[in-house]
């Protein structure tokens, strides 16, 4: 951590003391001391400047826990630089701003997950990271606290911290079968280093799943594989997406997006054009956005160059699904018209579902079916499906959200869905459907 100068002052203030001493007006204040309350705390692991509006240093603030009134950013750096985040807190001088370099936002909070390490991590005995104690080498460690991107874990020598740049949170430990239907390549991490191998089609035995990523062991050691070649695909595997290259310009996440053809049709020489949208889920199966439609003309394993674009911030997703609406010129349709639309909530009769189909892709099962909807106009239906096991227990839940113009005529006519859930439902014995809210 950067070593801190210039030390005009110590405030030495304790938790308690910044929580009940009011603010007096302050040179330091500015603008803001008028700002409501805020119940967001930040932790100081080191002495750390206090800022005027004008960013001149005013003092220093010894590390404690202090209440955050409000957040900006300010850029560092050469040239355009880059933003780092600056809090404005209280303190008994006045309100002042900081921008610290060792802080965490929150509380430290228990969870139990497992984490694959990339690189080798040092091991601190501190969530400041100021006392190390070790190293510890890749692996999957399990985690029993987090506090923003940093986490305790245990090992064999006791618990520890690390902060880890790039790791896989949240690794899920299975013993399962996939059959691979296609040469796959072997990753020593998910995205990361290419083993230059690859496997014939067979059956894998999976000892854990992350996302879309499955692991298994090898003549290699440990080795990570998915399903696809690319970041998304559609059920059929049609076509594949690489969706790796993405920004938010304010309004619109924008991906610089690659796409070509599954397996099956890369042989055929043909050049064969498609229509299709993607559909963004975050890590509990919710739908976040989707992308704007598409058209392209894809050849062989040829990757063909395309646009995307999203109207909100989904930089967080977690999962992709590819939604191909025309291939070869021909419409795609799931529609199954002579399937019994036999799920419903009794409470809301006018919705009805049938036709559920569910695959796996990693740690995430898709489903999809087919709907009827029987009021007219503008309406959007939260809804939950229940995957039940043979003892009527619930495994897993999905959310589902419809949404309805104007123009929806409400005649009943059957239409397609998908919804995503990160857990194995694949076993399910049957499903139970609940309206949530009809708007």
């Amino acid at each position: 951590m950067r070593k801190k100068a210039g030390m005009l002052l110590i405030l030495g203030l304790l938790e308690g003391a910044l929580a009940v001493q009011p603010s007096a007006p302050s040179a330091l204040a500015g603008d803001s001391q008028n700002l409501p309350e805020s119940a967001e705390t930040l932790t100081l692991f080191e002495p750390t400047e206090l800022y005027d509006d004008r960013y001149q240093q005013v003092g220093m603030i010894a590390p404690q826990k202090v209440r955050v009134l409000q957040t900006s950013s300010i850029r560092r750096g050469h040239g355009e630089g880059y933003r780092v985040p600056r809090y404005l807190i209280s303190t008994w001088m006045g309100n002042a701003w900081i921008v610290p370099d060792n802080a965490l936002r929150g509380n430290e909070e228990p969870v139990d997950t497992y984490i694959e390490l990339s690189y080798e991590e040092t091991l601190y005995n501190d969530p400041g990271l100021l006392s190390p104690k070790g190293k510890i080498g890749k692996q999957t460690v399990k985690a029993i606290a987090s506090w923003d991107k940093r986490y305790k874990i245990a090992t064999a020598e006791g618990e520890g911290w690390i902060a880890p740049s790039w790791a896989a949170v949240g690794v899920k430990l299975v013993q399962t079968d996939v059959q691979l239907t296609a040469p796959t390549k072997l990753f020593r991490f998910p995205y990361e280093y290419v083993t230059g191998a690859s496997v014939n089609p067979q059956l894998m035995q999976v000892t854990a799943v992350w996302r879309d990523w499955y692991r298994a062991d090898s003549w290699l050691g440990p080795v990570w594989f998915r399903l696809h070649e690319l970041d998304a695909a559609d059920a059929d595997h049609r076509m594949e997406a690489g969706l790796r290259f993405y920004y938010f310009d304010g309004n619109q996440t924008r991906f610089r997006a690659s796409v070509q053809l599954g397996p099956k049709w890369r042989d055929t020489g043909e050049t064969i054009p498609v229509r299709f949208t993607v559909l963004f889920y975050n890590e509990k199966g919710e739908r976040i956005g989707a992308s704007s439609g598409a058209a392209v003309r894809l050849k062989g394993g040829e990757a063909t160059p395309v646009e995307l674009t999203v109207d909100r911030n989904i930089q967080t997703f977690a999962y992709a699904t590819v939604q191909v609406g025309m291939f070869n010129d021909q419409p795609v349709s799931k529609i199954q018209p002579d399937d019994p639309m036999a799920i419903a909530d009794a409470a809301h009769p006018e919705l009805r579902l049938g036709s559920i189909q569910v695959r796996r892709d990693g740690e995430f099962s898709i489903l999809t079916g087919q709907y009827t909807f029987k009021l007219a106009g503008e309406r959007r239906v939260k809804a939950e499906l229940s995957f039940l096991n043979a003892d009527g227990k619930t495994i897993a839940r999905a959310p589902l959200e419809l949404a309805f113009d104007a123009s929806y005529p409400g005649n009943g006519s059957l239409q397609p869905f998908e919804a995503v859930v990160p857990e194995d439902v694949s076993n399910y014995a049957s499903v139970a459907l609940k309206v949530l809210d009809v708007r």
